[in-house]
């Protein structure tokens, strides 16, 4: 279950409005209504009806607490790879999210194994994790209050990862992943998910993000390089010309697989997608970002280049613009080549 209100008590006792993903609206720049127009009463009732047309579909897909999924993913895998890319009803997002990614089979598997983490373990990363807790959606009402709930879910969550994997330990991005985990799970849930992510339990491990000298963020930096040059060589060549490089703006895109900067919205549907078909979503989205803003982007200076990849215009954010745009992209093939390349360059290979 999602943790959303329609207003939030602040600490004064004041009641403050907030969207409907739980963000105070006032605060929070990448709410989902900046994308709304004015709409009439008959619209809202029509995208109301279609929703639940939608939770239906998606109910009868998974059944009765996924005990449907894997038989139906079997039958017709086109058919759930089509869905989840127009996006998982969010008040079935969490369920499905377990599912796709492999976490719940993790979860059955080591019944008790993360109240052990917490309660009896201790980490190297509790002051560090502590420090951070705050940083982490601050203009969301699960996580503002200090040592509230969502903060205190927050600091479990990365604590019995940091005790889970010693070698990885905690890294600051891991916060924001964990962060929008626990706002469509719980404790627990959200745990056995960042271990299926990290650990491969699906597809390739992302561990190698989060190691000592974010050995797999360097790699997918030179991927995105070569892509961009091949794929909008006009925009490349620019930022040759410019000395702008993928490590300026893009790292956090894979760190935190978009869930620091990008608006809510557009960040739960990449996700969807994520969790489904791996990181190359992770690279269609960034190049189809950068080819939609391209005529833009290659009349500014490096001064204003550098802030222009920071904060993209809004139509470009919108995910009904953008990710249609993203799928066609094909990277998969060119992905294992440069990985080759790449780990050639390196003293040893790293994870792809």
């Amino acid at each position: 279950m999602s943790r959303k209100r329609t207003e939030n008590e602040t600490e004064s006792g004041a009641a403050t409005p907030v969207d409907r993903f739980g963000f105070l609206k006032q605060e929070h720049a990448n709410s989902p209504e900046r994308f709304s127009k004015a709409r009439t009463a008959s619209s809202t009732d029509h995208d109301n009806s279609r929703e639940e047309r939608k939770v239906r579909k998606w109910r009868k897909m998974i059944g009765v607490g996924g005990s449907d999924w894997k038989h139906y993913v079997r039958r017709k895998p086109n058919v759930v790879k089509r869905r989840i890319r127009k996006g998982i009803p969010d008040c079935l997002r969490g369920l499905v999210w377990q599912l796709i990614s492999g976490s719940r089979d993790l979860l059955l598997m080591n019944p008790g194994v993360y109240e052990q983490l917490v309660i009896y373990e201790t980490s190297a990363s509790e002051l560090d994790i502590i420090r951070d807790i705050s940083r982490t959606f601050p203009s969301h009402v699960f996580f503002q209050k200090r040592h509230g709930p969502g903060q205190r879910s927050l600091y479990n969550v990365l604590k019995a990862y940091s005790v889970y994997d010693r070698d990885v330990g905690y890294v600051q991005g891991m916060g924001f992943i964990a962060g929008l985990l626990l706002l469509y799970m719980s404790e627990e849930d959200a745990f056995w998910l960042l271990v299926a992510l990290l650990k491969g339990a699906v597809h390739a491990p992302m561990e190698g993000l989060y190691h000592a000298g974010l050995p797999l963020v360097q790699q997918y930096l030179f991927q995105l390089e070569s892509l961009v040059k091949e794929l909008i060589p006009k925009l490349g060549e620019h930022f040759t010309q410019e000395m702008i490089n993928p490590s300026m703006y893009a790292s956090q895109w894979f760190i935190t697989v978009f869930s620091y900067s990008f608006p809510f919205p557009l960040a739960l549907r990449i996700w969807d997608v994520f969790l489904s078909e791996g990181v190359k979503i992770v690279f269609k989205v960034g190049l189809a970002l950068l080819k939609y803003c391209q005529d833009e982007l290659v009349k500014l200076p490096f001064e204003k280049l550098i802030h222009a990849l920071k904060t993209f215009p809004e139509d470009a954010m919108n995910p009904d613009t953008l990710l249609p745009l993203a799928y066609p992209i094909k990277v998969s093939k060119r992905l294992e080549e440069l990985k080759v390349e790449y780990e050639k360059t390196t003293a040893k290979p790293v994870q792809p």
